[in-house]
């Protein structure tokens, strides 16, 4: 019997649907040919949290770093573990077991950390899937690879995980507990990917806030019968940053050329073409839809997906825009279903995206023409257009044009430059949308007949331009991809920046948007309309990272870090290298947080009676009384002379008439992952609450024993 694993459970319905004969059955899917079809839900298993490595099952000061000597994966919450017992049931009359997990370094690992949890020692298999329209995945079928020659791909997958969690799950704690110890309450979050674009926004925010607008000057002269627009060309030692700053040089300019004749000392005149744009990446996908959509990044990559489970379009997690030759065939089938009728296509034009020998992984994102139905969200539908756009104009003529440039002298010497750019044939931009990177590229511009050197035009007129600079724009999903993407652009260091611009920049195509979301979970940044900008929260942690271990805020530092995963997928670098890299970092970066001063206020250190912890510091209760906690243990003591005297048995905050602190024995919080409280309204009313992102929600009706829904005021 063979086992495929997928997944998702739509993609699992996609690949039986090709093998025939399906019958569902609980938890997978019986087809013909003694092949069974099961799935996974994303990750079914995740990394046991800190506290299962350590004794006693508190994280402590004292206990961080916390390095697993073996790594313990567990079940999810949810149904993640009533689907790792199929799968384990089915696994025991298996002869082989294909991984169908998505076609990138997560898809390999999710399918593969469950085996490995299993203990399957059998035969194993890729199938590696672009699309799931039926001639792609029986293609794939056909064409099986080893599992075994994806190592390098699970390996770069589990260095990242494990790198994640090292860093996230040590340095959260440590400056948590460095805070808490000074009195600042709440749990703290850092992270690999998402600091560092926390740090995009807080830099940008204070680029604006900084900014102060500087007025210049620019002169404009009109030329001849034509009307030409010409430009002074300022020389530049009039230049401050590029900018002319005084408006007297203008005046005295446009007084001096007024009325006059120049001389045309240059004319130039060529010919070009534009060929299309490249089809879509993910990331260029987002910035798109951002831009001419208003879509999130979250969004689009979520219609995007729904056009990929649909069969409508190719895999969209992809930061590859080449197309393989061998997909150029099915041009004329494709074309027919996305564009019937359309005038100007050539199915046989080979656009330079067709470069088998640049697509590694995966390929660009286009259509696989199939039509779409009804029931397709309104997003995707708007995303399929998007994509069928770009692919279309992979096959329509290359836009010709013609520049042109002169160059006019003044009788006092100054120049003037007029340009323009002509089209002579749209070819693909009749269809009218320009890029990202297009924008400011008109079909035409500007007024300039064929001119021969030596000739002179009478000035009709001359003016002085005032402009103001305008500060940087805030972020918006679609700027932030792009800023995450190139982040080669907004690093100094002249050797960090060349390599970076190689590499594939901060997170991956499937994870920028997820770490956009994550931050507003955690009330690092927040929405404003299309704008995203950061809370007081999130510039406070960043502030405070940037006093004691910069790096952790450094968007360079973690794209070479991606760098160094693309490396280990390639098979170019050994996992265990980048691990012990990523221990060493790690524990300088516990201790610094432990440790350092984060706030600008000093705070007395005394040793706790309970636990002998170095931690236990001077605090003040709400009414206003000190008294002493340590943050490894969480007891409270009566302060005695400023120092720790009388533990309080059952008053943590110390405060007179304050209620004990219940057990953190109710279900997980789905942020956090941590146990939530149990507690009761005034009213006595049960609800649950996080004791870390103090989020709160009701039972669950059916069963009080599980969250229901989420309480949106915050209470006391």
């Amino acid at each position: 019997m063979r086992i495929i694993i997928a997944e998702k459970p739509s993609v699992a319905q996609a690949v039986a649907g090709v093998l025939g004969g399906a019958k569902r059955a609980e938890g997978y899917i019986d087809c013909a040919g003694g092949t069974k079809v099961t799935w996974c839900f994303g990750h079914l298993l995740e990394t046991a949290p800190p506290e299962d490595y350590v004794d006693g099952g508190k994280v402590k000061s004292t206990d961080l770093p916390v390095i697993p000597k073996e790594w313990k994966l567990t079940p999810r919450d949810g149904g993640a573990g009533k689907q790792v017992k199929v799968i384990r049931d089915l696994l025991k009359t298996a002869k082989e077991v294909v991984n169908a997990g998505d076609a990138d370094r997560e898809g390999q690992l999710l399918v593969d950390e469950v085996l490995i949890h299993l203990a399957w020692r059998g035969k194993t298999s890729r199938l590696w899937l672009s699309s799931l329209d039926d001639d792609s995945v029986k293609r794939a079928l056909a064409t099986l690879k080893t599992n075994e020659s994806m190592r390098p791909v699970y390996d770069s997958a589990l260095a990242r995980q494990r790198a994640d969690w090292l860093r996230g799950m040590n340095c959260s704690i440590a400056i948590s507990r460095n805070l808490q110890a000074i009195g600042v309450p709440g749990s703290w979050s850092v992270g690999r990917v998402q600091t560092p674009t926390l740090a995009l926004l807080v830099d940008r925010m204070r680029a604006i806030e900084d900014f102060k607008p500087r007025d210049h000057y620019q002169v404009e002269a009109e030329l001849g019968d034509d009307g030409i627009k010409a430009l002074w060309q300022i020389p530049d030692d009039l230049l401050i940053d590029g900018l002319l700053m005084d408006k007297t040089q203008a005046e005295a300019v446009v007084e001096s050329v007024r009325e006059q004749s120049m001389r045309v000392e240059r004319f130039t005149s060529k010919t070009g073409e534009r060929a299309a744009p490249m089809p879509y990446a993910l990331s260029t996908l987002q910035k798109v839809a951002s831009r001419r959509l208003g879509l999130s990044a979250k969004d689009t990559l979520a219609a995007a997906q729904e056009l990929y489970e649909a069969k409508l379009t190719t895999y969209p997690r992809t930061d590859c825009p080449y197309l393989p030759m061998e997909m150029h065939a099915d041009a004329g089938r494709i074309l027919k279903a996305v564009a019937p009728g359309q005038d100007g296509l050539d199915a046989e034009r080979k656009h330079a995206a067709w470069n088998t020998g640049k697509v590694e992984a995966h390929h660009g994102i286009i259509p696989t023409g199939q039509k779409p139905t009804a029931s397709l969200s309104a997003n995707a539908m708007r995303v399929f257009d998007l994509v069928c756009e770009s692919y279309v104009r992979l096959f329509m003529p290359s836009e010709r044009f013609e520049t042109r440039e002169a160059i006019f002298v003044a009788p006092g010497g100054e120049r003037f430059r007029a340009t323009a750019r002509i089209v002579l044939e749209p070819g693909w931009t009749r269809l009218g949308e320009q890029e990202e990177d297009e924008e400011g590229v008109s079909p035409e511009s500007g007024k300039l007949p064929v001119m021969i050197e030596g000739q002179t035009l009478q000035c009709r007129g001359a003016a002085v331009v005032a402009k103001r600079t305008a500060p940087p724009k805030p972020y918006t999903d679609g700027t932030l991809i792009a800023a995450m993407t190139g982040i080669h652009k907004l690093v100094t260091d002249p050797k960090l920046k060349a390599r970076l611009k190689e590499t594939a920049g901060l997170g991956t195509e499937a994870t920028r948007a997820s770490m956009i979301e994550v931050l507003m979970t955690r009330e690092y940044a927040e929405r404003k309309k299309k704008e995203i900008h950061p809370t007081p929260r999130g510039v406070q942690l960043i502030d405070m990272l940037r006093k004691v271990a910069p790096e952790l805020a450094d968007p360079g530092t973690t794209a070479l870090q991606e760098d160094a995963l693309a490396d280990i997928a390639a098979g170019r670098a050994p996992l265990d290298v980048f691990m012990e890299h990523e221990t060493e970092a790690v524990r300088g970066y516990t201790r610094t947080l432990l440790q350092g001063k984060l706030l600008d206020r000093d705070v007395v250190m005394h040793a706790c009676p309970a636990c002998q912890a170095a931690r236990c510091a001077q605090l003040l209760s709400r009414a206003g009384k000190p008294y002493h906690r340590c943050p490894d243990c969480e007891t409270a003591f009566a302060d005695d002379g400023g120092k720790p005297g009388k533990k309080f048995e059952d008053k943590p905050e110390g405060g007179a008439g304050q209620r004990a602190v219940p057990a953190a024995g109710g279900p997980k919080c789905p942020a956090c992952k941590k146990p939530t409280f149990k507690n009761e309204t005034k009213g006595g009313k049960a609800y649950f609450r996080c004791g870390d992102c103090k989020s709160a929600w009701w039972p669950e009706r059916k069963d009080e024993g599980k969250l229901g829904m989420k309480w949106e005021a915050k209470t006391a």
